[in-house]
């Protein structure tokens, strides 16, 4: 196995923790918003993260003035799955 292909499947793995990390964060964020009273199903997380995101940021600055530490936690990983998972593209087609 040659060097691009450790890099592959390590940028590989990488996009796949960080997305089930994402989806994770997206799973509390729902039960989040439930337990404060607004519409929101676990199972849907991955079809409306995005907009439970946005739900969970306007509602968490409403109660106490700043955005609560699940939203970061959800961006922050699905960024780094994001761009682990383009690098790694970029390593099979370069």
């Amino acid at each position: 196995m040659g060097i691009r292909m450790n890099a592959t499947i390590v940028l590989a793995v990488l996009a796949l923790v960080f997305a089930l990390t994402s989806l994770g964060f997206g799973i509390a964020i729902a039960n989040s918003l439930r337990e404060r009273g607004v519409r929101a199903s676990p199972w849907l997380v991955r079809f409306m993260i995005f907009k439970y995101m946005a739900e969970y940021k306007r509602v968490t600055v409403a109660q106490t003035g700043a955005v609560g530490s699940l939203y970061y936690g959800c961006a922050v990983s699905a960024t780094i799955a994001l761009v682990s998972g383009i690098a790694m593209i970029l390593t099979v087609v370069v």
